[in-house]
């Protein structure tokens, strides 16, 4: 297939089944396609784990029969209800819908613009499409669908399996991204490598513009007309698209599931808050609960911070139903959404100390550190100038939410810069004990702290030139009254022409950027054409299918498995140094070489069940071949049975290892 073939596969894979499941549950038509992706990841998140446990595989029919089962469930909740109390469905008032109609068209028409901007620069920045990227991540994730193409296996909680290759220990992985990914493989036949980058774009393409123009509508739509919260959220949504961390930065470092997870946490959020004036909802704002936390968890740590900056800033002093029934309300979505995602939180804790050891103190200073807070310059970002016009206009928007007293957003953006100043340069004493406790939850890394300041900043400077351009054109207006006034049409149709052109003059003024970020890692600096000569040649050897196949952690063999199917000792790029369980591994990294005075190596390549090895010399910036895998030719218990310059295969010929 075509790239646009693929991505429109991808996106109707992402939107359509959550969209269904929503009308299915009596969501508007606007709604049901906002908040669909995130459904779509509930009803992937609700099956895979049980499936898992269950031994039952995870493929296109499978994912069918569960959202034909979840879509029938969703349907049958208002039936119940009304069956219940004895009332019929009411039908919606057909002037309702007309009058709802025009404003949802506009939002739609924003939305798509962005979108549209997004997608030219994937097209334009990633003419190799279909290659191997060599980003850090992408071997994980491009593996993860194989595996689960293989296996079936699509639960979070068994990806020790494809990690963990010595000893198989537990571990979780979040994976309902890789999930959907394989079912998208397996309908258009595309490879684990190409499904992996179009499911990306295709999220990279919807969800923010998608995701902006949401909550633009959210906060606005309280306090202004049906038709101006529109224009300000069609404006968000076409200038998410200029916005370099988001989508661009997370998937230039292959950040995949936290980049699905940050676009599905704005629809999902507004969708429980939309739970307090309408409890209907309740049944689909847990199933976009279940789906969020199981693409990533930080996405739910979004949402929940989302949350109660709302609570505390707007409903605690103004409540919907009450205090205490709101507080029912939120809780008859968290109770059992924290019950069916309990395996994977409890799982999660297991690794705490790994997520909280991540460290990216920038030694600049608390001063500069706020500075590139605030103007979004951190980590990643700072490789490119400031976009000082969306600073701006984010500055512009905020001015106005403070006028119509809307302070949530604020809150958030306070903390959330408090929080990257110090995942920088760490307060200490209890303040910083504390601040820690939260930016850990994003690994204290300012690229991701940065890309949810985007997720509001984006709505946010969508409101503030929509206004700006609404005021302007007004006082045009005052000005040019006097003489001739055009006509009301004449300027809708100017403020509109404005919003079009200043919205797609700002994503052509970036698209240089951002286009580059999108493509520069499918640049087959990782896996070149003799790598893949090599696995071919490989593949086709006696048992190489059937055997664990050595190689190192610091350079692109790990690709074997999603592009050959053959299976590697190390599946993911890894530092330096042996990380995770494994003895055996351990061995094989550091003293292979050695095979010939060693006995712990045939010890080793015994129980991993090792027959042939396979290195390159093209070696991940900053690291080197691993001690054990330095001097094999001098080895007699290796033969190399393989050279085309650049990639190198060996066999194993030692003895049996002695008792």
């Amino acid at each position: 297939m075509s790239f646009w073939g693929l991505l429109l596969a991808a996106l109707a894979a992402a939107v359509l089944p959550g969209t269904l499941v929503a009308r299915a549950g009596r969501l508007g038509w606007p709604a049901a396609i906002a908040v669909g992706p995130a459904l779509t990841y509930g009803v992937v998140g609700l099956a895979i784990i049980p499936f898992g446990a269950l031994g039952i595989g995870w493929n296109a029919l499978t994912a069918l029969l569960t959202l034909a089962a979840v879509t029938a469930v969703a349907a049958a909740g208002p039936a119940l209800r009304a069956r219940l109390r004895r009332t019929p469905a009411t039908a919606p008032d057909p002037a309702e819908r007309r009058s709802s109609l025009g404003p949802a068209l506009l939002a739609g028409a924003g939305v798509l613009l962005g979108a549209a901007l997004i997608a030219w620069a994937a097209y334009r920045g990633i003419p190799g499409w279909q290659q191997i990227p060599s980003t850090w991540d992408s071997v994980w994730h491009a593996n993860t669908i194989r595996y689960i193409l293989d296996t079936g296996d699509a639960s979070s909680l068994h990806m020790g399996e494809l990690r963990n290759t010595d000893t198989h220990a537990p571990l979780y992985y979040p994976s309902a991204f890789h999930a959907l990914a394989a079912v998208l493989a397996q309908l258009t036949g595309a490879a684990p490598t190409t499904a992996y980058t179009i499911s990306a774009l295709a999220a990279a393409v919807w969800l923010f513009p998608a995701g902006a123009a949401t909550l633009a509508w959210w906060l606005l739509r309280p306090r202004t007309t049906a038709w101006r919260a529109a224009g300000a959220a069609a404006t968000a949504g076409a200038l998410a698209a200029s916005f370099t961390a988001l989508p661009y930065v997370e998937f230039d470092v292959a950040a995949m599931p936290n980049l699905v997870a940050y676009g599905l946490a704005i629809p999902t959020t507004v969708l429980v808050m939309s739970c307090l004036s309408d409890r209907r909802r309740i049944p689909l704002a847990v199933l976009a609960v279940i789906g969020l936390f199981s693409v990533h968890l930080t996405g739910g740590v979004v949402m929940v911070t989302f949350l109660a900056a709302w609570w505390c800033c707007q409903i605690l002093w103004r409540p919907v139903r009450g205090r205490l029934a709101d507080v029912g309300t939120l809780a008859a979505v968290a109770v059992p959404s924290l019950l069916v995602l309990a395996p994977q939180l409890l799982s999660v804790l297991d690794q705490a100390e790994v997520i909280a050891g991540h460290s990216f103190v920038s030694h600049l200073g608390r001063k500069r550190a706020l500075f590139n807070a605030v103007f979004l310059h951190t980590r990643h970002l700072n490789d490119w100038p400031i976009q000082n016009a969306l600073i701006a206009l984010a500055a512009a928007g905020a001015v106005v939410l403070i006028v119509r007293r809307v302070w949530w957003p604020l809150a958030v953006w306070l903390l959330l810069i408090v929080a990257i100043v110090h995942s920088a340069a760490p307060f200490g004493g209890p303040i910083g004990v504390v601040i820690a406790r939260y930016s850990d939850l994003f690994y204290s890394d300012p690229r991701r702290l940065s890309a949810v300041v985007t997720l509001l900043a984006a709505p946010i400077a969508g409101i503030g030139l929509f206004t700006a351009v609404l005021l302007a054109v007004a006082g045009l207006r005052l000005a040019v009254r006097r003489r001739a006034d055009p006509g009301r049409r004449f300027w809708i149709s100017t403020t509109a022409a404005i919003l079009v052109l200043s919205t797609v003059g700002l994503a052509v003024h970036y698209f240089p950027r951002n286009s580059y970020l999108l493509g520069q890692k499918y640049d087959a600096a990782m896996v070149k054409p003799a790598d893949l000569a090599a696995f071919a040649w490989l593949a086709g050897q006696p048992g190489a299918r059937d055997t664990l196949i050595g190689n190192a952690n610091t350079d692109g063999t790990a690709w074997m498995y999603a592009v050959a199917g053959l299976h590697p000792l190390w599946t993911h790029y890894d530092y330096p140094v042996q990380q995770g369980p494994g003895w055996n591994r351990f061995v094989i990294w550091a003293y292979a070489d050695d095979a010939d005075h060693d006995a712990r190596v045939a010890r080793a390549v015994q129980k991993l069940g090792i027959r042939y090895l396979l290195l390159n010399d093209t070696v991940v910036r900053g690291f080197v071949m691993p001690d054990g895998l330095v001097s094999l030719d001098r080895s007699a218990s290796w033969a190399k049975i393989y050279d085309n310059g650049h990639a190198r295969i060996y066999e194993w010929r030692g003895g049996a290892p002695q008792p």
